[in-house]
């Protein structure tokens, strides 16, 4: 972190969570230098902590610690009149002892969020560009002294979610799985990361193609208690899974044989191919384009303002659409009509 002064407040911008974490890193380090004493910590979610609770923990001192650094994860569910005019006045006279961290994986917050932080407060984490990625990759790998197949870094950016801090812990159980001077290939690659990868929402999907519904609801329900993803996100992952496996579908109905659909939509790794063959064989093209139109309705619903209170209801309820009804039905109106209750 560059040697400057400490502000009240940040907006802490962008997808790229391995940046961003470095520069929280970088901070704590700061103010631990500055005080002599590392801060008290906090971490509130928008989903679970109202601007109301947030202030009030901003403004009441420490007992412990000469300052505290309080994260605010899905800033940008900051929305309505009275939320941003609370925060506002909170940042127009913040507290001498407190740094708030105002964090979302968008590009941005509310107009009147960014005019009390100022453009000095906002950091900004891009992803890095697709062609920065193999030698982002090589570099790290080569910490351990190891090298890699491109094939093999292929399968990593399949298995792996792009961003620094995933692509880092990869690394680093290559580095712990391989001796030095290893030089790993596609499918020593896909062997470790398919052994070790954590249930996300694509691994959601992944259960979709393969599982009862019982056990589909269980994964929902482990990737939203341990933060793998926010309601929307998820909705997201699983369009974009089914957009593709709707995408194979039409290309092997043009009589390309899988092989070469999986080499034009760049699925390379073993798992996942066996994984979109599962979904071909339980739902079909017209089951996915509902599918889509299921999951992009609820998503737009999530990302319209919706009470955080109904998102995990509503997911069970576009689980039990996908599985058991192929996308069938209308889902917000079976929302209303509070059919939902009949999914458990």
């Amino acid at each position: 972190m560059p040697a400057q002064a400490i502000l009240p407040c940040y907006i802490l911008a962008g997808p790229e969570t391995g940046k961003r974490n470095s520069f929280i890193q970088e901070l704590l380090a700061a103010v631990t230098k500055t005080d002599g004493a590392a801060p008290e910590i906090h971490r509130l979610y928008a989903a679970d902590s109202s601007v109301e609770n947030l202030i009030g923990l901003l403004q009441n001192g420490s007992l412990f610690a000469s300052r505290r650094c309080i994260e605010f994860r899905g800033a940008e569910a900051i929305t309505t009149k009275a939320e941003l005019d609370a925060l506002t006045a909170y940042l127009k006279s913040p507290a001498d002892d407190a740094i708030l961290l105002l964090v979302t994986d968008t590009y941005g917050l509310a107009k009147p969020l960014e005019s009390a932080v100022g453009s000095a407060g906002k950091k900004i984490f891009w992803e890095l560009r697709d062609s920065e990625k193999p030698g982002w990759i090589r570099q790290k790998l080569s910490e351990y002294r190891l090298s890699i197949d491109s094939e093999a870094i292929e399968i990593m950016l399949e298995l792996v979610e792009n961003e620094t801090s995933a692509l880092a812990s990869a690394c680093v159980m290559f580095g712990a799985c391989f001796p030095p001077d290893t030089r790993i290939s596609a499918d020593m690659a896909e062997a470790v990361l398919s052994r070790s990868r954590e249930e996300d929402a694509f691994s959601l999907f992944d259960r979709l193609t393969t599982s009862d519904l019982e056990t589909c609801v269980s994964v929902l329900d482990t990737v939203l208690s341990e933060r793998k993803g926010d309601a929307a996100q998820i909705v997201s992952a699983l369009v974009w899974s089914f957009r593709k496996l709707e995408k194979l579908h039409r290309l092997i109905e043009s009589r390309m044989t899988h092989e070469e659909a999986f080499r034009q939509e760049k699925i390379m790794s073993k798992t996942a191919q066996r994984q979109y063959r599962a979904g071909m064989e339980r739902y079909s093209r017209e089951d996915c384009e509902r599918i889509v139109r299921a999951a992009s309705q609820t998503e737009s619903a999530l990302r319209s303002g919706l009470s955080t209170a109904f998102a995990r209801p509503l997911l069970h309820l576009l689980i039990h659409a996908i599985l058991v009804r192929k996308g069938k039905g209308d889902i917000l109106s079976a929302w209303k009509e509070q059919e939902y209750y009949q999914v458990y």
